[in-house]
């Protein structure tokens, strides 16, 4: 026993010896360091019997500390956390992975909540200005207008992007801005809870598209488990007092463009990174889509709602006062983007499991929201298939990174 332990300290004390030599390539040395360890596990604490082998494990604990360090610019541990006999060296990483919980659930929080006030102000406002048109394209307007003056007052580094690259967005912006249509002419013609039950679709589409589009074609057990989705919207929606064809075919247009923005998205953002285009992040690419967007369907609204906007207002100011109409226009805009960027920031910080579960979650947060707020009637045979829908989407969320995996 004793001479395994030193030969793999030797192992480890070499490896790091050679790490810390003065050569130019030190991140290649250090991950040929972190390779060799790997190879020679050492125990993270050595018998009192071996004083000479514990020395030599905290000298090569300290030298990698300190080198790991200097790569990275200073990293969560120090030397101090690193080099500790009693073996509190953990205690740094359980500060760190603790910190970057918290921050975590902070995303995930404020992406719910930022969601369920969108959802409820959006459906005031539509309820006193029924100009569907009118406050989706408000809404991606608000959005350009903060995207634009962050990148304006450098808050946040704006894209390089080419005209011809701007054409390539023109298609993600298109389905972006008609995905947006859909969803408010659906949430204006009915109850909120109706139209996120429909919209639990989505994934069916997003298969749909992947296999039509890219001949992208996933496992059976993939499509099987959509059964549950289809299913228990149908039942969901059959028994909705609500219901409308309006609200049910303006949700499931929604879910076949946003289905569409996702893959199309997906392909732009793979070809930024391949081309190295750094500044051409997810954020600031949907900030490009949401300009875009609202530039195409400016002129759509203005022909179609531009003369009933006077005659609207007019009717909307006798309901409430127009300064509290114009804040809870602004605030539904304002929040519209904000809970996209901070589903960026979740998203970075989780696997797409993890957030495949919070987006399920959120919908039930919204219908559950919504139904306390505006006191909208639903049977208990929809509710069963509103919960057997939802759950679906979770079981194919689950199925499908499962086989993506393997």
């Amino acid at each position: 026993m004793k001479s395994v332990l030193a030969v793999d300290v030797d192992a480890a004390h070499n490896a790091v010896t050679k790490s810390c030599s003065p050569i130019s390539d030190q991140n290649r040395d250090a991950e040929s360091s972190l390779s060799l360890l790997s190879t020679h596990p050492v125990p993270l604490c050595a018998p009192s019997s071996s004083p000479s082998a514990l020395e030599a494990l905290l000298t090569g604990s300290k030298l990698m500390g300190s080198k790991l360090n200097k790569i990275r610019g200073g990293g969560a541990i120090s030397e101090a956390h690193t080099v500790n006999g009693s073996g509190t060296c953990k205690g740094a990483l359980v500060s760190t992975h603790a910190k970057g919980t918290v921050l975590t659930l902070s995303y995930f929080a404020l992406w719910f909540a930022l969601n369920v006030y969108y959802n409820i102000v959006n459906k005031r406002v539509l309820n006193t200005l029924p100009l569907p048109f009118t406050v989706a394209t408000a809404q991606l307007g608000i959005g350009a207008v903060y995207v634009s003056l962050s990148w304006l007052l450098r808050v946040r580094a704006s894209p390089r992007i080419s005209t011809t690259g701007l054409k390539d967005l023109l298609s993600i912006a298109f389905y972006h801005g008609s995905g947006q249509l859909f969803t408010v002419l659906s949430l204006g013609a009915a109850a909120v809870s109706f139209t996120h039950i429909v919209k639990a679709l989505e994934p069916f589409f997003s298969a749909l598209v992947a296999a039509v589009c890219f001949k992208q074609v996933f496992k059976p057990q993939v499509y099987l488990s959509l059964l549950p989705v289809v299913s228990g919207v149908a039942v969901a929606c059959a028994n909705d007092v609500s219901f409308g064809w309006l609200a049910f075919l303006t949700a499931m247009a929604s879910n076949l463009a946003f289905a569409l923005r996702a893959n199309f998205s997906k392909g732009a953002l793979f070809r930024y990174r391949k081309e190295g285009k750094s500044s051409m992040s997810p954020a600031n690419v949907y900030g490009l889509v949401t300009i875009l967007a609202f530039f195409l369907l400016l002129p759509l609204t203005c022909l179609w709602e531009g003369v009933d906007w006077r005659p609207s207002w007019r009717v909307a100011t006798e309901k409430i006062e127009g300064t509290t109409l114009v804040h809870q226009l602004l605030l539904s805009g304002l929040f519209h983007y904000l809970n996209n960027e901070v589903m960026y920031l979740a998203l970075d910080n989780v696997h797409p499991i993890t957030l495949a579960v919070g987006n399920t979650a959120k919908r039930v947060f919204i219908i559950l929201a919504s139904l306390l707020v505006f006191r909208n009637p639903i049977t208990l045979t929809g509710a069963v298939g509103s919960g057997v829908g939802i759950a679906g989407v979770l079981i194919y969320s689950l199925t499908k990174q499962y086989y993506d995996t393997h």
